[in-house]
């Protein structure tokens, strides 16, 4: 059937249309006082024609526009169902109060929303209207934060990510040959600490970024720790080779890691490596925290020894129990109390306990070494003799090429953590980062960690994000952060020494507990049926395959299930800087 062509009075009527249009807009224009809400940018523009704006007692009528939740690619694929909206919600005129300046911003998201449970998937798609503040104020920038505020926070930094390094340092070093020279070895890891602060607050775009050590990177260096370990041991060599070749490889490891990541934002392919599906991300995050978990348990046994894991629990329980209560301890006050103190407090709680117990008992503490309390370690040598263990020339060379393959999966691998934390750093920051920029800025920190003897290392996206809620904008921060890591470098004693192992147990098991609620159990709700499968399917397989070639089969379960025609949710779109700043 063929279309009419399109005829004189149809042009007409379209144009009568438009002039219409036209003319309604010139009336608005022409009124006293008018302003214009933008959608995208929430900026009320007004009247710029207006020679003066009446004052008006009349109330502000509310700017009706269909709000949406925010999205952002690790935000657990929250998808509400909003095809039939359209794109833009049409502007609005509303009248605006007297002495407003030309470009105003209101914060729209008022406490009282934030305050509210998130909604269902169906609850999402009602249309939630917005109410212009009354007296919106000015956009300015924020006044430069007083010093002692920025030492304030800085030190409350230091109360949390000090105890979670040297946790991590205990897993990094966790296989049993290791135990006498824990001490160095831990320093060396807050070294690795202080090196990635000092690089966050220099480079960083965030004035108020902490970075340290990561949980990202710890499988992957505590194996690539023991699979030097068992050459050495193999081939017959001393320890002090075995030190050497450890230290070492795991700092050319970071280095490299480094190098990768600053090759991956030069690419611009930070948008490619967020492709990885989410569940399958979850179940890796899941894996993290089940390793940090059996972790902390074999450190408060005092290592494997070979032993199976069921055996080395029923033999050590004495010692391991009071880690787990100590664990769930923590868990459950900072998830139910939620304020910045929590930590610290329970953490002090926990050591208070443990000497008033020596105390009440008459227990000293060489007697709590001995019986597997605290653990066995030389004296710590003075700071500067923190380098010992890494001797270049002593370094069995042999033994790196067999660890490429797990080189290769931690670049990729902690190149997603630190695009995962800059999302959702931009979630609270309300304004577009540049992923590929901060992939550079973290690619820097670990080289230079790496050729200083330090561990590989990204975000502490909690500490980060609680430091920009403070409304801390300076460096200064993060600077007093570094110091304090500094100043457990410099310490004359073997603070090891005078702390218990479920100490650091307890820890472990927060994070452990803590990821598998979140991505284990909670995830379910978040996603697809299918989706939560796959997730427990990349877990598992990790635990059988190991982590490289387990994230290689949770990605081919996935795009199986996605070729079978399975719901398994929204494929991550690539972009880059380029596009977004467009």
């Amino acid at each position: 059937m063929e279309e009419p062509e399109p005829t004189t009075e149809s042009a007409y009527s379209c144009l009568s249309r438009s002039l219409e249009t036209g003319g309604n807009f010139l009336r608005n224009y022409d009124d006293e006082k008018w302003a214009v809400v933008s959608p995208m940018t929430q900026r009320i523009i007004r009247n710029r024609s207006a020679a003066s704006i009446k004052a008006s007692e009349e109330q502000m009528p509310p700017a009706q526009m269909k709000r949406r939740r925010s999205r952002s690619f690790n935000d657990y694929i929250d998808r509400a169902a909003t095809e039939t909206s359209p794109l833009l919600p049409p502007l609005k005129f509303v009248p605006l109060p007297e002495n407003t300046s030309e470009w105003l911003v209101g914060d729209f998201d008022t406490q009282d929303e934030k305050n509210q449970p998130q909604h269902d998937q169906n609850d999402s798609e009602q249309q939630q209207p917005l109410t212009v503040p009354q007296q919106a104020k000015p956009l300015e920038e924020p006044p430069p934060n007083p010093a002692w505020i920025c030492v304030l926070f800085g030190l409350i930094n230091a109360t949390i990510v000090i105890p979670v390094v040297m946790s991590f340092g205990n897993i990094i070093y966790q296989n049993a040959a290791f135990a006498p020279y824990m001490p160095v070895l831990i320093k060396l890891t807050m070294v690795s600490g202080v090196v990635h602060q000092l690089c966050f607050s220099t480079f960083s775009s965030l004035p108020f970024a902490v970075g340290s050590v990561q949980d990202a990177g710890l499988i992957f260096l505590s194996s690539m720790a023991s699979d030097m370990v068992e050459y050495c041991r193999k081939e017959g060599y001393s320890d002090e080779v075995m030190l050497a070749t450890v230290t070492v490889g795991l700092g050319l490891a970071a280095a490299l890691l480094g190098l990768g990541l600053i090759l991956v934002g030069k690419l611009r392919l930070a948008g490619y490596v967020q492709m990885l599906p989410t569940c399958v991300v979850a179940g890796y995050l899941a894996f993290i925290g089940f390793f940090c978990g059996k972790s902390g348990i074999v450190l408060m046994a005092g290592g494997s020894n070979g032993v199976p894991f069921p055996e080395l629990v029923a033999d050590n329980y004495v010692l391991i129990a009071p880690g787990i209560a100590g664990g769930l301890f923590i868990y459950y006050s900072v998830r139910k109390l939620r304020h910045v103190a929590v930590l610290p407090i329970t953490i002090l709680i926990l050591l208070l306990i443990f000497y008033w117990s020596l105390a009440a008992t008459g227990y000293s503490l060489e007697e709590a070494t001995e019986d597997g309390w605290i653990r066995k370690a030389e004296p710590a040598p003075v700071w500067y003799r923190t380098w010992d263990y890494v001797r270049p020339s002593m370094v069995v060379w042999t033994a790196l090429p067999g660890l490429l393959l797990t080189e290769l999966s931690m670049i990729f691998v902690v190149a997603l953590s630190s695009s995962l934390d800059v999302a959702a750093i931009e979630l609270e920051v309300k304004q577009p980062l540049k992923y590929n920029q901060e992939l550079i800025m973290v690619g820097i920190s670990n080289v230079v960690s790496g050729l200083t003897g330090g561990y590989t290392g990204s975000y502490i996206f909690s500490q980060s994000i609680f430091t920009l809620r403070a409304g801390i904008r300076e460096r200064l921060a993060g600077f007093v952060l570094a110091f304090c890591q500094l100043a457990i470098i410099v310490t004359p004693f073997p603070i090891l020494g005078y702390v218990p192992n479920f100490f650091y147990g307890s820890l472990l098991l927060m994070i452990c507990l803590d990821l598998m609620y979140d991505w284990l159990w909670d995830f379910r709700t978040k996603v697809t049926t299918a989706e939560y499968f796959i997730a427990l399917a990349t877990f598992v397989l990790i635990q059988v395959l190991q982590v490289e070639y387990g994230i290689i089969a949770g990605v081919i379960v996935y795009v199986v299930c996605r070729k079978a025609g399975v719901n398994v949710g929204e494929l991550k779109i690539a972009t880059t800087d380029s596009e977004t700043e467009q």
